[in-house]
C-alpha cells in the first residue's frame, strides 16, 4: 500500500508526525485488537512485512505465502480502516522511534541527510526533521495528532494498491 503522504506534511508542532503514525499502524485494529497478531501470522505463513515513510509517500508492504494470503489481507487492510491507539501502544513506539533516530545518528548517509535538510530554505518541505524522537513527539496533544493525521491523509483517493 502506497499512501501519498509522508513526512513533508508533519505538522509543524510534531515533527515525526508520519512516521510515528506509520509505526502506530501496525499496533492492533478493532477487528483485530492482538498488537503482534499480524506480524505473527505473517511469520507463521512464512512471510515478512514492513513499511517506510519518506517524504511524499508512505510504503506499507507485506509477504506471505499463498495460504495465508486472503486472511494476512483482510489483516493489512484493517490497518487502514480502523486502527487502534492504545496509550501503552503509543509509549512503546515513541521509544522505538528514539531508537531508530538514534541508530541514524549513527550512520553517515543519514547526516547527510540532515545537513541536505538542515540547509534547504526553511519554506522547503524538505527542511524538516522527518523520523522523529522523544522530544518532537513526546508532548501533550500527540494522540490527538495522530487521530487529526490519519484522519486527513489516509485516504482512498491518495493510496495505491497492488
Amino acid at each position: 500500500m502506497q499512501v501519498e503522504v509522508g513526512s513533508a506534511l508533519n505538522p509543524d508542532e510534531y515533527p515525526g508526525l508520519a512516521h510515528f503514525w506509520e509505526h502506530m499502524l501496525f499496533m492492533g485494529t478493532e477487528k483485530y485488537p492482538e498488537e503482534e497478531i499480524y506480524s505473527k501470522y505473517i511469520s507463521d505463513y512464512g512471510g515478512y512485512n514492513n513499511a517506510y515513510t519518506g517524504l511524499e509517500q508512505t510504503n506499507y508492504h507485506f509477504e506471505v505465502s499463498n495460504e495465508g494470503f486472503e486472511k494476512s489481507l483482510d489483516m493489512f487492510a484493517q490497518f487502514f480502516i480502523a486502527p487502534l491507539m492504545a496509550k501503552d501502544s503509543v509509549d512503546r513506539e515513541m521509544n522505538a522511534i528514539e531508537s531508530e533516530n538514534n541508530k541514524n545518528l549513527q550512520s553517515d548517509m543519514w547526516r547527510f541527510f540532515q545537513i541536505l535538510q538542515n540547509e534547504s530554505a526553511p519554506t522547503c518541505t524538505l527542511n524538516r526533521f522527518n523520523t522523529g524522537n522523544l522530544l518532537t513527539l513526546k508532548k501533550d496533544g500527540v494522540v490527538d495528532a495522530l487521530k487529526d493525521f490519519h484522519k486527513k491523509w489516509y485516504s482512498a483517493n491518495i493510496m495505491n494498491l497492488c
